[in-house]
């Protein structure tokens, strides 16, 4: 592993969320296009992007995609109104508003104690319980035992002669009427035997073997050999392995190809690899497998799972069948034949015993709503079924050996949103690889967070601070008649100059007659309406400064298709040139939504100004 990267034990980059984000919602998080994932109130919920269609409503939506139960409908319905507080009535949508729909994934669909004793059935029209239960093989005799069964696990069915099409129901299998059985038990002779590590054991007679560049491996018979032993070694045997090893030990046996890369991986995703010392492998009929794990070194993953790798093809076959039916949870990961590091890894990841190893470049990881960062990797991983409720997802991802300051920024970004990112490179000239650290000179600390107040002269004067505009408050104005036929004495709110011309700022207060003086002697009144947005006001400012802007969707600001990352905003861009120079920025976005402390560190990062309206 290169000096400098950044880890600590077995992670890498992901350090752990920073103290700020745990105070605050992390951006969304999608899976794919139509599926994101939102951590709230310390818990893991994922939704469905949803454009709704003629005639639907909530219910009729969640019903046509998943059986639904009624014991479900409160939660859901609590879930939906969370996530989307626009929608007034549920049972109301409009045709193409885009709503998320909870996913059935965050909540558990049979009760517990009913796992495998019963089976969800949506009841269509024709339906009745007498049917279905003679369907599924219930017989007459027991059919008036199941149908209380039916009342007994559906709190909704009170009349077992009434059921409502479109509904979902539980009913009965035959396992909910049987007793439990206790598990057998297994004697010591039918078990595994356990394996040794790194044991003394004295010289035995090792078998040729062909290749004298591959490492040995070696089935040791008992001190006492029986007919059932499965390899009983002879002194011309051994002569021969004595010879073969004088010659081998003349020829220099060549490193693996990316040993180190697959050593750096594994310690990323916090796994072990066992590669020194001496593997025994016992055998139950007598005798026991010898492996030499600077040869064949073990991948030991934290879900149970062995993955034995034999780098050049060099175990026999008969080895290979004899570890992998004894010992169910190893895995021999033959690497032979392949010099590609990305065949190599793949090898070793569809061993792992993971509940998920995908590709993740045509269906990348989507980060946040309205800032979006698309972040493809060669890997997406989910260690357990339960790592996506979690919120466990590492990407193993190929960078350059020295990564872009923009992609170096996504990729701390995703870490600091929880996002666990092991970026490698390789040197194919030297067959190996290594994970790339990434420096973080972006400072500790995130952007101040700038934001448009709600309304009022509040907003006026975060406008005109931003801007650089000077203002007065309480300034007293002399305003005269025609021939100074009289003098008035105003003292308004807020004045202030801009492109040339001078502005009064009005909440409300002036009369009518006061405006038409005030513009008579100069001034242009600038109207501060208490129930006008924050965000109009500053968009007046604006236009009134002369610093001209647009609305943009989905604008690419970073990246692209071949830079391994790209990251879009939806706002207001400000597109005067001279502007964005004096400002030494790349855009200046407002953006209309709360920003998050990563994302605005990551826009820093880009030579991005956000500001929230």
């Amino acid at each position: 592993m290169r000096p400098g990267f950044l880890a600590v034990g077995a992670t890498v980059l992901l350090l752990g969320v920073a103290a700020p984000a745990q105070e605050e919602e992390r951006p969304k998080i999608f899976l794919e296009k139509k599926i994101f994932a939102d951590t709230s109130e310390g818990k893991k919920n994922f939704y469905e992007v949803h454009t709704v269609m003629e005639g639907e409503s909530f219910w009729r939506i969640l019903n046509r995609k998943n059986p639904v139960f009624p014991a479900e409908y409160a939660s859901l319905l609590r879930e939906f109104k969370r996530a989307n507080p626009a929608v007034a009535d549920p049972g109301k949508l409009k045709p193409g508003q885009e709503i998320l729909l909870p996913s059935l994934a965050s909540f558990p669909r049979i009760p517990p104690g009913l796992e495998g004793k019963a089976a969800a059935h949506r009841v269509v029209k024709g339906d009745n319980l007498t049917k279905l239960l003679k369907r599924q093989g219930v017989s007459r005799g027991d059919l008036p035992r199941y149908l209380e069964a039916v009342k007994e696990i559906n709190e909704s069915v009170r009349d077992v002669d009434r059921i409502f099409a479109g509904t979902t129901i539980l009913l009965p299998t035959a396992a909910y009427y049987e007793q439990p059985q206790e598990a057998p038990s297994v004697t010591a002779s039918e078990e595994a035997p356990a394996v040794a590590l790194s044991r003394d054991v004295p010289p035995e007679p090792v078998p040729a073997v062909a290749d004298s560049a591959k490492p040995e491996a070696q089935i040791r018979a008992p001190s006492a050999p029986q007919a059932s032993a499965p390899v009983m070694q002879t002194s011309k045997e051994h002569a021969k392995t004595e010879r073969a090893k004088k010659e081998e030990a003349a020829l220099p046996v060549p490193r693996p190809p990316y040993r180190g890369l697959l050593t750096d991986i594994l310690a990323g995703l916090g796994e072990k690899l066992a590669d020194r010392g001496t593997l025994y492998l016992p055998v139950p009929s007598g005798g026991e497998v010898i492996l030499n794990l600077e040869d064949f070194p073990v991948a030991r993953f934290t879900n149970g799972t062995q993955a034995l790798i034999d780098f050049r093809g060099s175990l026999p076959q008969n080895i290979r069948s004899l570890i992998t039916e004894t010992w169910k949870n190893y895995r021999v990961v033959s690497l032979e034949g392949t010099r590609d590091a990305g065949e190599i890894l793949h090898r070793l990841l569809q061993a792992s015993g993971y509940h998920s190893v995908k590709g993740g470049i045509s269906r990348p990881l989507v980060i946040g709503v309205g800032v979006s960062v698309t972040l493809p990797a060669d890997w997406v991983v989910l260690r357990t079924p339960r790592s996506l409720l979690s919120g466990e997802v590492i990407l193993i991802k190929e960078v350059p050996e020295k990564p872009s300051g923009d992609l170096g920024a996504v990729l701390l970004y995703a870490d600091r949103v929880g996002i666990r990112v092991l970026p490698f490179a390789i040197d194919p000239s030297a067959l190996e690889g290594f994970l790339v650290g990434i420096d973080d000179t972006t400072g500790a600390d995130a952007p101040q967070r700038m934001a448009v107040p709600p309304g009022g002269l509040a907003a006026l004067d975060f406008a005109l601070d931003y801007m650089g505009i000077p203002k007065k408050e309480g300034e007293r104005l002399k305003i005269g008649g025609k021939a100074d036929a009289f003098q008035l004495i105003v003292q308004p709110e807020r004045t202030f100059e801009t492109g040339g011309r001078r502005y009064v700022a009005d909440t409300g207060k002036m009369s009518p007659a006061l405006r038409t003086l005030v513009r008579d002697s100069g001034f242009t009144v600038f109207p501060v309406p208490k129930d006008e947005p924050g965000r109009e006001i500053f968009r007046r400012m604006l236009k009134e400064a002369g610093i001209s802007s647009e609305t943009r969707r989905d604008f690419l600001i970073s990246g692209g298709e071949k830079e391994g990352h790209s990251v879009r905003v939806t706002g207001e861009f400000v597109t005067s040139k001279e502007w964005l120079e004096n400002r030494k920025v790349r855009e200046v976005v407002f953006f209309g939504g709360r920003v998050h402390s990563a994302t605005r560190t990551l826009m820093r990062a880009l030579g991005v100004e956000i500001i929230e309206w």
